[in-house]
């Protein structure tokens, strides 16, 4: 079930809605997944609580570090066999299910409920963000990255966007 949104959040604004809305009926295929098939609203916004919940739990971060100190140090004197070996386990213990906080973007890679929720679910993100800043091609992935951004703001996204595909999406 998602959370109730804050009364200060901009994303429950008529205006962002009317836009978002307007965005879902420029494209007959806005509610279509890349397997040709129609998302429902419903399946959109389980997919969006599903994601919510990852990033509670497992912790948001605005952007991916790049000096993580336990990235390891790879010896020339080691084997190529080595070193891949060393660079396979690092990567794996990166992507393990409880390795630490993700990226909106990370989180979407988590979230394994299939391409085409996925893909409907970040057109409805997109759209409300569009709707909020009135720039059509704005992104969801790229506005939550932004130097600032909050998990409130965030997490306010994703609730307003799990409402709006339950409310505005098809059956």
């Amino acid at each position: 079930m998602t959370d109730t949104l804050t009364r200060t959040s901009p994303f429950t604004s008529d205006i962002v809605t009317e836009a978002a809305l307007a965005e879902t009926q420029r494209s007959t295929n806005f509610w279509v997944g890349p397997s040709g098939e129609t998302i429902s609203g419903a399946e959109t916004a389980d997919y969006l609580d599903t994601l919510r919940e990852l990033l509670e739990k497992r912790g948001w971060v605005r952007s991916e570090q790049h000096d993580d100190p336990q990235a390891p140090e790879l010896d020339e004197s080691q084997s190529v066999k080595a070193m891949l070996l060393t660079l396979w386990r690092y990567a794996r213990d990166l992507l393990a299910p409880d390795s630490g906080p993700l990226t909106l973007f990370g989180g979407r890679v988590a979230v394994d409920d299939g391409a085409d929720a996925d893909s409907v679910a970040f057109r409805v993100l997109d759209a409300l963000v569009a709707g909020l800043t009135g720039v059509r091609t704005a992104q969801a992935t790229a506005w939550a990255g932004r130097k600032g951004r909050t998990w409130g703001e965030v997490r306010d996204l994703l609730n307003a966007a799990a409402s709006f595909a339950r409310t505005h999406g098809p059956s």
